[in-house]
């Protein structure tokens, strides 16, 4: 399947946002060798750091590294065809059809957080398998750091990258 194929395919059956599209775009992206699971977590990293949604991050750089920018362009215009086409029949429909807007909502929410749960399961366990305890005790001292001092936690980031980039 094309990328742009799998951002169209991932954007209409996603629902709830970045951290619940997460787990599907390693799922298929890792899984059809487009993405290792190390380039993996360097797009995730990147697409965290970068502002906007994180799905949107991460379809541009995935384009990007296929296509050059009218990949990038391209791969986030088919992500974000099935949200959009959606938001606008909503729009036209909302008034003859009368949606029960608290029952819409609460079931979208439950898929949501299965999907969030499913994406950091997912996750952790490839983190168990790639065991690194220097980034474990990293994590926990910066943690305690940030607990028990008022210091900006964005200091605690931009340290914790330069101890990355440092011990590897």
């Amino acid at each position: 399947m094309d990328i742009f194929l799998i951002f169209l395919y991932i954007g209409a059956i996603s629902f709830g946002g970045g951290w619940a599209v997460v787990g599907l775009i390693k799922d298929i992206l890792v899984s059809q060798n487009y993405l290792t699971f190390n380039e993996f977590k360097e797009i995730l990293t990147a697409a965290q750091l970068t502002p906007g949604p994180i799905a949107v991050n991460m379809a541009t750089y995935v384009g990007y590294k296929y296509y050059g920018l009218l990949g990038a362009i391209l791969n986030t215009f088919f992500l974000l065809i099935p949200p959009i086409m959606l938001g606008v029949t909503y729009h036209f429909l909302k008034k003859s059809i009368k949606l029960e807007k608290v029952a819409l909502i609460n079931s979208l929410a439950l898929g949501t957080a299965v999907l969030v749960f499913i994406t950091l399961y997912s996750l952790g366990f490839q983190l168990i398998i790639n065991f690194d305890l220097k980034a474990i005790i990293i994590v926990f001292i910066i943690f305690a750091l940030l607990v028990k001092t008022k210091i900006d936690p964005i200091f605690f980031i931009v340290v914790s990258g330069l101890i990355g980039i440092l011990i590897s």
